[in-house]
């Protein structure tokens, strides 16, 4: 009887795992090159990631004293629900260094640019040159409201900081952009674009409970 119990047991692990294998094995076939819905256009607030993850990974970008605000994280590719990653393209993802250096004035590390068209790029269809010449553009769109780009310390709600960037872009609207935090920080703010990049609304994958559920949460002072 013992026997027959635990050979039941095994059978049922065999059969977990094999479905396991089979839904892993699918979404890797539906992540393809330029099969998605939408981008998102992710800022970090630096001086919020350098208290924090960059402090413990000794980046260098925490290290200087130019004014840091709102960098570049990354473009990322999305489904209305759930994200592709890693795309396979059919040979290895490779940034040129001549790329890197036109993006290191916004993205803080060639770390960074590297890993974020590896994990995110590929999934675009473009290449890395394209890439990120549309991730400089959307960018370079968004104006950002004065009060940020001071060396003042505050706290504000999602809902605020949302606001106040749709007063300082009369193009962007709540349901367009979501609010990360962590820790009781700001860390970034997301927006969404279409494939044909005019501002959209976000999806599910942007739900601002999810991100981000404080009522209220700090914004560290840029450095001086």
């Amino acid at each position: 009887m013992e026997r027959c119990r635990w050979g039941f047991l095994f059978a049922c692990l065999i059969v977990f795992l094999a479905v396991l294998s089979t839904g892993e094995t699918r979404a890797a076939e539906n992540d393809r090159p330029g099969a998605f819905d939408y981008y998102v256009l992710v800022l970090t607030w630096a001086p919020s990631y350098c208290l924090g993850e960059g402090r413990r990974r000794k980046d260098a970008q925490c290290g200087t004293k130019r004014p840091r605000a709102f960098t570049l994280h990354g473009l990322w590719p999305q489904y209305e629900e759930d994200w592709p990653l890693n795309c396979s393209t059919g040979r290895r993802p490779w940034v040129p260094q001549r790329v890197i250096d036109e993006m290191v004035d916004i993205m803080p590390s060639k770390g960074l640019i590297i890993h974020e068209y590896r994990t995110h790029g590929t999934c675009s269809g473009l290449g890395p040159a394209e890439y990120f010449a549309v991730a400089r553009e959307l960018y370079e769109q968004v104006r950002v409201p004065e009060r940020f780009a001071s060396a003042e310390t505050g706290t504000l709600s999602p809902e605020e900081i949302e606001r106040a960037f749709a007063d300082a872009n009369a193009w962007l609207k709540p349901d367009m952009m979501s609010v990360t935090c962590r820790g009781g920080r700001l860390l970034d703010l997301r927006i969404c674009f279409g494939r044909d990049l005019f501002p959209r609304n976000c999806g599910v994958n942007e739900a601002q409970k999810r991100l981000c559920p404080a009522a209220k949460i700090t914004i560290p002072p840029v450095a001086p």
